[in-house]
């Protein structure tokens, strides 16, 4: 068994490597190729590299880092499962818990001055995953922590709650590692439990403990990684200028060997420069398919220069030999950038340089090109505004991912905006805006001439907010009937009953006239409607059980949507989060009552992890998203908005508690 690896500067030709490699048939025919990349959306992208190379990708099993790695140990070890008590969303859960009997000793005392009197549980939830967040990060980064602090080596308040978590013999990732590389080590392993041959490709980073496990699998397995790397020298002791001034009085950056090399290498691209020195330490079968960039415009000078690890610029007095500086043709357009005077502005620049580009260069299609932006929540209704509006002869086909579910699938918002209105005023915006929803209407009868009539009804009876005049006295106002939902309502049944005329008053209310004929069904709807939210509503108050909480929400979808076709999508996503989160506390034995705050962040922290937006990523057209690390995927044209001072670099403020973020090691 072997470790290869194949290095590039360009991703297109590492998948041709492994397209290459695929096409060498496994023993079993009904195998499946084992393929390890770091996000879905490079996936996406190789499955179609593939299928047209090869004219079919089929049969592969396309796995993230850590997942796979876990999978790897079961296999090896047997009597893993299949989530670990330890995965980050489980242990959220198990921290909570135990925050809740935390004993009033100086070792918690910076806990307990957190979380007050201990009655706030969604404080207790937040600082749960936060503490979860950092564990996880140790788990991964600091396994001699973990080890010092199972052994009783520290008395702080982090390694007293990982003592009281790791109680046992649970198998967390450290002691998993230890174990799954010592029966490797060994030999020990049915090597029909793994995979024939294993290929790694797009991983810009790994922890160095996976790096180790990913070796070491390599004495039982084939095992393939596929490394881009934007440069063909060894720029392992490259530094950044300003890291070289921070270690100029301690360290002699000559003696030490170090360089800048180019400074967007040296500043840009630290993690890859760990990786790719951590892999030297590995023997390993190497193969390199660098590619000189073709081309004499700026960008392609500046991509040789980070192949050949040039530096350019005048010679200075710090005695570097540099290369001369290139003069800046007029007519070169391979590098831009644009000062906008707002968001809208640089949007509407964008679509015109994207006109411009297709007219000059007919051979470019949408698809070549991606949009990213570092908020692209912000900049996506902004994009769908420019993009969608303009005429049909200039119109670009789009897509955005990495929005967040709530953003991209109406019926995830609706479900959100459903249970906002728990404990809330009942504003008249909100309740309408569900009826706007086809899915909601047809479960209450309802059409689109229904939610209009509704609409004005509403407006006419003077419906403003508020379930009755008891309602409004939690918001420290007098407790009178008008502008409820209650006061309207009874304005319209009374008057498809009796006339009013707009003066005679019947038990104190005025009836509103307009209410005949067919238009009852509608009224019966809206009642049925507000019925609905109204025992919804005081269920929601009510903390439960994680497990009585997803049987709540589901019998809610089941009230509030019928679904059909491509909504049915969305439900499914929502149920599928409800089971998730359930799992997760089912493992963690959570069955503390939480409140509908928790609840809400809990289920949209699984809808966001389990990344069902992925399919609008590549798409066929434009594709615009977030800019995001482990998303080396290659484009034409690639175009950066919103690339102010405040939004990249991202503002990193780590939690006080946070060890790790004082203690920078090489490979974090």
């Amino acid at each position: 068994m072997t470790f290869y690896s194949y290095q590039s500067n360009r991703l297109e030709v590492l998948a041709d490597r492994l397209a290459d490699l695929l096409s060498q048939p496994l023993r079993s025919p009904l195998a499946r190729e084992v393929v390890v990349t770091p996000s879905s959306g490079l996936a996406r992208w190789l499955a179609l590299r593939l299928a047209g190379r090869l004219g079919v990708c089929a049969n592969l099993e396309v796995q993230l880092p850590a997942s796979f790695l876990w999978t790897m140990a079961r296999a090896v070890l047997r009597y893993l499962p299949p989530t670990s008590r330890f995965d980050r969303p489980v242990l959220g859960w198990r921290l909570m818990a135990l925050l809740r009997d935390l004993e009033d000793t100086p070792c918690f005392a910076p806990v307990r001055a957190y979380l007050g009197d201990g009655r706030d549980g969604f404080r207790r939830y937040q600082l749960a995953g936060r503490i979860a967040d950092c564990f996880d990060q140790y788990l991964v980064y600091r396994p001699d922590w973990i080890q010092r602090w199972e052994a009783g080596q520290e008395d702080h308040w982090q390694a007293e709650l990982w003592r009281r978590l790791a109680r046992g013999d649970e198998a967390h990732r450290v002691r998993v590692q230890a174990r799954f590389q010592a029966r490797l080590a060994s030999g020990d392993v049915d090597r029909r439990r793994l995979p024939e041959r294993i290929s790694v490709i797009g991983v810009s980073a790994l922890p160095p403990l996976d790096v180790e496990l990913i070796a070491a699998l390599a004495r039982s397995v084939d095992v393939h990684l596929f490394v881009l790397n934007p440069c063909q020298e060894y720029w392992g002791d490259i530094q950044a200028e300003r890291d070289l001034a921070w270690l100029g009085e301690e360290i002699d950056p000559d003696e030490a060997y170090l360089t800048v090399g180019h400074p967007l290498l040296a500043s840009l691209g630290k993690q890859g420069r760990d990786f790719i020195d951590l892999l030297n330490a590995w023997p390993r079968v190497e193969w390199d398919g660098f590619v000189e960039p073709e081309g004499d415009d700026l960008l392609q000078h500046l991509q040789a220069d980070i192949l050949h690890l040039r530096e350019r610029g005048d010679d200075g007095d710090d005695g570097r030999s540099l290369a001369p500086p290139l003069p800046l043709r007029p007519n070169d357009r391979s590098l831009q950038i644009h000062a906008c005077h707002g968001p809208m502005r640089e949007v509407e620049v964008l679509h015109d340089q994207l006109l411009a580009l297709f007219a000059a260069h007919p051979e470019l299609r949408p698809a070549d090109v991606i949009v990213m932006a570092p908020d692209i929540t912000r900049y996506g209704p902004l994009i769908e505004a420019v993009f969608a509006s303009v005429p049909r002869e200039r119109r670009i086909p789009f897509s955005i991912a990495d929005r967040g579910a709530p953003a991209e699938e109406p019926l995830v918002e609706g479900f959100f905006a459903l249970l906002e209105l728990g404990g809330g005023r009942f504003a008249v915006g909100p309740v309408l805006s569900l009826l706007e929803l086809p899915a909601v209407r047809r479960r209450f009868g309802l059409d689109e001439a229904d939610s209009e009539q509704i609409r004005r009804w509403v407006r006419d009876a003077g419906i403003r907010w508020g379930l009755d005049a008891a309602a409004k006295t939690q918001w420290a106002v007098p407790a009178t009937a008008e502008h409820t939902w209650r006061a309207g309502l009874d304005r319209l049944r009374l008057g498809y009953a009796l006339p009013g005329r707009g003066r005679d008053l019947y038990a104190g209310i005025l009836p509103h006239d307009e209410v005949e004929g067919d238009a009852a069904q509608a009224l019966g709807a809206l009642q049925s409607v507000i019925e609905a939210l109204v025992t919804l509503d005081a269920e929601l108050q009510e903390p439960r059980p994680p497990l009585a909480w997803v049987e709540r929400l589901h019998a809610a979808l089941d009230q509030f949507f019928a679904p059909r076709e491509r909504e049915e999508n969305e439900i499914q996503r929502i149920r599928t989060a409800l089971e998730t989160w359930r799992t997760h506390a089912e493992l963690a034995e959570f069955a503390e009552p939480v409140a509908l705050e928790v609840v809400k962040s809990a289920v949209r922290e699984a809808l966001n992890a389990a990344e069902g937006a992925a399919g609008r990523f590549l798409s066929g057209g434009v594709t615009c998203c977030a800019l995001t690390p482990m998303r080396s995927i290659p484009f034409a044209v690639v175009a950066l908005l919103g690339m102010n001072d405040d939004a990249y670099p991202r503002p990193h403020r780590p939690v006080d508690f946070d060890r790790m973020a004082t203690r920078f090691r090489r490979g974090d």
